[in-house]
Order: C-alpha cells, then structure tokens, then sequence
C-alpha cells in the first residue's frame, strides 16, 4: 500500500490547524519568509500551496519544548534512522517504558543541547517519542516513573510540585486502526502461509548437525570448501585495485533493487514472504518531510525571539520584495481550555501574542494570522482586523467525528491583520469545495 498524503506531520497534534492552511495561506499569500512561532505538527507549513526551497524564500518556526524540535531536526537529517526507530507495534509495555525514557532524556540534556547546535538532535529518541504520541491523544504525563537502580516503575506521590516528570498507564490509543507513525496505510501485508522447510533433517541454524546437547572443541569443518553459511557460492573475490564493478545495473548491496527511495530489501526479503522491520511506506513518508524541510530553520525558545523586526525581515522583505508572514497558533487562553494540552502548556501566552499583534498590526511588513476561540481576539476587530471562520462539518474524525456538531472546535476562529489579503465571502467558500 502506498501512502497518498505524505504532506503532513507523523504524528497527532491537539489543535492542529492542517484544515484551516488554505485559508492562511489565501491570507497571506506567497510572503518571502514566513514565520511559525509555535510549531506543533507545522501543519500550515507542510500545507503551504507554493514552490518549496526557493532561493531568496525563507521559513523559520519555532517551539519550545524540545520533543517537537528534536523530531523535526532528526526528520530533517535523519530521517530512515528516524523511520527506523518509530516503526513498531503498539503495545502497553513499551508505550510506558518508551515514554518515560523520553522524558528522563529531555530532563537530563535535550534543551541545552538543541540550543547549543543548530544541527544536534537524537533520531532514536525522536522516533520513540512520534511513536508514543501516536498511541495516544494529549501531552506525555503522569504520576509513573522508573526506578534508576532496578528498572522498574512506581508511582509517585500525589504532589506535583516534587515529583519528577512521569507517564500514564492508560490503554494505547485504540479508537481506530492507528495515527501518526502508526497509521494504517503504512502497514506492509504480513508474511506467507507456507509451510515450514520439511525435506530434509532441517538446514542452516537448524541443521542436523546442531542438535548435539552442546559443543565440541574440534577443528571447525574442513573437510571441503564450506557448508551452510559458509558455502563457497557466497564468496566474494577479495579486494582488488581495479574500477569499480560496472559492467551492470549494480551487484550486492549495490544491487538494482535497492534503489528505491529510502527502501532497501533484497530479493531474498522479498521471496521470504517476511516484510521488513521498518516500514518502507514510513521511511519514504520521512524522506519526503526531509526534503520539504531542507531549509527551515527550526530555533528552539521563547517564541517572541522569531517576530523581532531583526528575524522576521529578512533582506528581501527589507528590500520590499513582500512581507512577512507570521501565523501565530499560541495554546488556547487559561479560560477557553483544557490544562494538559501540550508538553509545554502556558494559556497566558495567548493574551502576550494579542497584545503584539495589536503593536505589529499596522506595519506593512508584516501580514499576521492569529488562531483562536471565537471569543479570544475579538479586540483586534476594533483596530482594522478581520475574523474568519475555517472550521466546517466533516473536519473532525476519528472519537470527534462522531459528536453531533456541539463540539467547540466550531469555535475556531483566524484573525487577520489589516495588510492580509482580502477575502470575500465567496472566496473563502471556494477554499473549500476543492
């Protein structure tokens, strides 16, 4: 099975906006640097309409909790190590044992390194944290933990304030066939039914020759030119000085088959009716993240240091080749939300980013989109601001598909400021009859 969409993110995000991007984008436009300061999935950002890794093109995003920017960095430079690591079944067990690993790892290092190199990240840890936001809905958390000397989990007490970070053990996510890196499309079809090898006493690891009760010290198998594993037709000629093999499409690892993108199985995979242990359908899902992220830069802190005038113009919005584009995704205000939302949770930061729009709304060189409830910034309207209104029948799926429409994602609001690009009433109908 191949997977259709690979334009968007490997794992699940509370409040992603992947449905409300065409209306960002037709507000925006094609902006010569675009800017993302609360990154989450990068749903608007992978949804973007326009050429990727232009020259003279730029996009920043940023996050704050360092889960997100190291999966990104590792899908950046990483991605089949990546792959490798996400790719594996649900189970209980390890949902907890992968989850606490990831937290004691963040707690131990990951936010100083991240901001000390623009390159490091942790692709191992990276794929066990996309697989473990995938087996369930919300930030990692709870009272469970490992003990350091014997491995094995306890409870902690009930006071937060010194306990250390710990993990649910509720049930994986299973309300349907799978999201994220665990999404049905990337399942490869099992293996064959075939009976076992039964002609002979048995061969390779299961030989006759293996049933003794142990091992002997004699002189291993000499007797002609190797068996088994080492049988002659294996053998390769040495190394020579001459060119390179050439006479054909490639031999050994080297071989044709291998040379789909990101997916290497040998004919001898293939004929044993096993799939592989990473999903080839993920790898190439990772792939093309990798190359749609090229050149994003990902910065990791306060969200505030991206929308300086210093980082958002760039020198060709300086130079008045377009604006910026800021679309602003803060987590919803301390009385519109649910607490436990996000890996790092903060509703105040909301108001923070109202008060800059209302600074930065009247400046040219900047067009800004802001996302909300509906009646979260609904001051901005008194200064020249439109609201629009994404959200229709049919966005929710899965558990919130199946509510009757009273759900407050009908709330979903974007606030556009006053240099956005007009939007008639038809307009926006039309982003969505596609």
């Amino acid at each position: 099975m191949t997977v259709a969409n690979v334009d968007k993110a490997p794992f699940p995000w509370f409040g992603g906006k992947s449905k409300a991007a065409p209306l960002v984008w037709s507000l925006l436009g094609d902006v010569p640097h675009y800017v993302e300061p609360f990154a989450g999935s990068l749903a608007v950002l992978i949804g973007r309409p326009h050429p990727a890794n232009r020259p003279y093109f730029s996009e920043t995003v940023n996050d704050l909790d360092g889960f997100v920017v190291n999966a990104w960095r590792s899908i950046q430079f990483h991605p089949e190590e990546t792959a490798a690591a996400a790719s594996w079944p649900v189970t209980e067990a390890d949902k907890t044992a992968r989850q606490i690993a990831v937290l004691k790892w963040r707690t131990d290092k990951t936010l100083e390194l991240l901001a000390g190199s623009p390159e490091w990240c942790d692709p191992k840890m990276a794929g066990w944290w996309l697989w473990g936001v995938a087996c369930q809905i919300g930030a990692i958390g709870g009272p469970w933990t490992a003990d350091p000397v014997t491995g094995r989990i306890w409870k902690q007490p009930r006071d937060t304030a010194t306990r250390e970070l710990g993990v649910s053990r509720d049930r994986p996510h299973l309300g349907d066939d799978g999201q994220g890196v665990n999404r049905p499309q990337l399942r490869e079809p099992g293996v064959t039914r075939d009976r076992p090898h039964l002609s002979d006493d048995g061969q390779g690891v299961n030989h006759a020759g293996t049933r003794e009760p142990g091992v002997s010290r004699d002189l291993p198998h000499l007797g002609n030119n190797g068996q088994g594993v080492n049988r002659p037709q294996l053998r390769e000629p040495g190394v020579s000085r001459d060119l390179p093999h050439l006479s054909d499409n490639g031999q050994g690892v080297n071989h044709a088959g291998t040379r789909e993108p990101g997916v290497m199985l040998s004919d001898a995979a293939h004929d044993s009716g096993y799939h592989p242990q990473t999903m080839p359908e993920l790898i190439r899902w990772m792939l093309h993240l990798s190359a749609r992220l090229r050149h994003v830069r990902v910065l990791n802190g306060d969200w505030t240091r991206t929308v300086t005038t210093g980082a958002a113009h760039t020198l060709p919005v300086r130079q008045g080749n377009g604006p910026a584009g800021v679309f602003l995704d803060p987590p919803y205000d301390n009385a519109e939300r649910a607490d436990n939302l996000y890996g790092e949770d903060d509703g105040s930061v909301a108001a923070d980013c109202r008060r800059w729009c209302l600074e930065n709304g009247d400046n040219p060189r900047f067009r800004i989109v802001l996302a909300g409830y509906d009646t979260e910034h609904a001051d901005l309207e008194q200064h020249g601001w439109t609201v629009h209104e994404w959200y229709t029948e049919g966005f929710l799926t899965g558990g919130y598909g199946n509510i009757d429409g009273s759900h407050q994602q009908n709330r979903e609001r974007l606030w556009a400021s006053p240099h956005c690009i007009v939007q008639t009433s038809d307009e926006q109908l039309d982003l969505f009859s596609e």
